[in-house]
Parts: C-alpha cells; sequence; structure tokens
C-alpha cells in the first residue's frame, strides 16, 4: 500500500478504532459495576512515549483520559512521559500495550512517516 493511500485509511479507520476502545472499556467499568465484587487493580503507571510535539503529547493525553477506566494524572514533555491511573492493570504489559497501540495510531496520523517501529517489549526499535 503506498504511503498516501496508507495515511487515508489511517485517518478514516482512526474513529472507529478509538470508538471501540472506548466501548469495550465502557463495559469492562460497567460490568465491574454491575457484579458482585470488584474486578479493579488500580495502579498509577509511567508510560514513556514515542510522542515528540505538544500536540502528539496533549492528544494522547487527552485520548487516555477520555478512555473509561484511565486518567492522566501528569505529563513530562522532556522526556515524554505520561503518568497515568488505571484502575485495570493487573496485566502491566497489556495495560501499556493498549496505550501505546493508541498512540501508534495517533502518530501515524500525525507524522508524514507515521509511527516507529516497536519491539516485543514495547520500546522503538533502532
Amino acid at each position: 500500500m503506498t504511503p498516501p493511500l496508507r495515511k487515508i485509511v489511517r485517518i478514516v479507520w482512526f474513529p472507529f478504532f478509538y470508538g471501540a476502545k472506548v466501548v469495550g472499556s465502557s463495559l469492562q467499568v460497567a460490568r465491574d459495576i454491575l457484579t458482585p465484587g470488584s474486578a479493579a487493580s488500580p495502579a498509577f503507571i509511567e508510560v514513556a512515549l514515542n510522542s515528540r510535539t505538544d500536540v502528539e503529547i496533549t492528544s494522547i493525553a487527552n485520548m487516555v483520559s477520555l478512555t473509561p477506566g484511565t486518567v492522566t494524572v501528569a505529563v513530562r514533555t522532556d522526556p515524554p512521559t505520561l503518568w497515568v491511573h488505571g484502575l485495570y492493570t493487573a496485566d502491566e504489559e497489556a495495560f501499556f500495550a493498549d496505550i501505546h497501540q493508541m498512540e501508534d495510531y495517533l502518530l501515524d496520523i500525525t507524522r508524514p512517516h507515521g509511527a516507529p517501529e516497536r519491539t516485543a517489549t514495547g520500546e522503538v526499535a533502532p
């Protein structure tokens, strides 16, 4: 797929991708509220970002805060980092993967060459 076509597809797909994240998180929170007991495992987690510009950092911070069950507590721009409070953090790798996936989709839209490749651990590949 050519880069301009890929960018158009990502822009068109983004609202559906993010909407699915919001709906899935809403259902997880609703299920926890409506069932006995609690599946929550709240924690504050520091998430290193690949975002570099103020627009990218602000956008991912807002996307995280708008997703039910998470809220951005603090932001650092040098190096770009978010501190996130998550309700469901029992699987930290999955928590990081969700935030990095949202960031990668955002960077695919905001950068001419898309998001940098990540390794299996979520770090940017050299």
